[in-house]
């Protein structure tokens, strides 16, 4: 038993060890080492080995429980970023909802533009941000909002800013750090909006795709082509990750350039906790940290497997106040939209 006690604890070390290493080799920026982001993927599956470990050690030697303790402080935060913990605010009726949806230029369904349109209306989405839109199918959504900006501005492939209140200030946005010509180089744009209370500057950008396709992520059935799979789903990830690394230091410019309280929101093919989210906080907050509720997972194929990955974030200034975040589960695309609730001024807190 002595002997398996020393083994295990050793395997323990090494369990906390890539845990740290894996923290810390997530804030490197990806345009210096491409893939390294993926790091902030697998960071929070490290919670199941630490929990384990502990009530392992509590049960045996107490002591030793405090480097699984250690290791779970690391993971709390990057976890919080993607599970939600609280629950859904009583709707109020001067709150305002962004949403932020990578609608797949409305190939996922027949008639996507339509359904699309009818979930922002019975939704009440006032602001809708768009990645991946072909505007070429859009009128039946495009007639609820009399306010609607494109990037890039002649092109039918965009992200798009669709508004309830008026649009005084726009522009497409160019990583211009991106030397090859496409969506990837203008997939951004800003819009300044005037909301009843304040005018706010409307970021909405798309990151480099991973390229993941569906079939990619079949099922396998034996442990080569599991091997295999993996291979190339990270092959696949890694390779568009040094364009999300430059493409980041742009995001931070803007938002630190903006003359308005900003929202920033969009695709970012990424999950909340890397070099690009830590480098955000200073100047943003993310709601979905604490007032995260409903549903997990913004990516449809990686959730229907388990992989409950928000790679679809909404952060906004400390000057606005936000009254919730949600993933809506819906099935119009191959992601799913994430609404931010604004409300003109901060939460009473609740009387016990």
């Amino acid at each position: 038993m002595k002997k398996r006690l020393i083994l295990l604890h050793w395997l323990n070390l090494v369990l906390t060890g890539v845990t740290l290493a894996t923290a810390i080799g997530s804030l490197i920026p990806s345009q210096f080492i491409p893939g390294v982001s993926i790091l902030s993927l697998l960071l929070p599956l490290l919670v199941v080995p630490h929990l384990i470990a502990f009530l392992f050690w509590v049960r045996f030697k107490p002591r030793k429980s405090i480097t699984n303790l250690f290791g779970l402080a690391l993971i709390a935060f990057p976890l919080m970023t993607q599970w939600p913990f609280a629950r859904a605010s009583e709707s109020l009726g001067d709150e305002i909802k962004v949403a932020s949806y990578n609608v797949r230029a409305f190939y996922q369904t027949t008639n996507a533009a339509q359904e699309i349109g009818n979930w922002a209306q019975k939704s009440s989405i006032d602001i809708l941000c768009m990645q991946e839109i072909r505007r070429s199918a859009a009128a039946p959504l495009a007639k609820q909002y009399p306010y609607r900006v494109y990037a890039p501005e002649r092109r039918n492939y965009s992200v798009a800013i669709y508004s309830k209140y008026p649009i005084i200030k726009h522009s497409p946005l160019v990583y211009t750090s991106l030397t090859a010509q496409g969506y990837a180089r203008t997939s951004a744009q800003y819009a300044d909006v005037v909301l009843p209370y304040d005018t706010v500057r409307i970021l909405n950008v798309h990151l480099s795709s991973t390229g993941l396709q569906d079939q990619d992520m079949e099922a396998v059935h034996s442990r080569d082509e599991l091997l295999e799979t993996g291979q190339f789903v990270l092959s696949k990830l890694a390779s568009t990750d040094r364009n999300r690394g430059l493409q980041a230091n742009h995001i931070v410019e803007w938002v630190q350039e903006s003359p308005h309280p900003v929202i920033l929101t969009g695709d970012f093919n990424g999950a909340p906790g890397g070099n690009l989210y830590w480098r955000l906080l200073r100047h943003l907050q993310d709601p979905y940290i604490l007032d995260g509720y409903g549903t997990m997972g913004s990516f449809e194929p990686l959730a229907r497997r388990g992989l409950f990955f928000k790679i679809d974030w909404t952060m906004h200034s400390p000057e606005l106040h936000s009254k919730g975040q949600f993933i809506d589960n819906i099935t119009l695309s191959d992601h799913r939209p994430l609404v931010t609730r604004f409300s003109p001024e901060p939460l009473a807190p609740e009387e016990d």
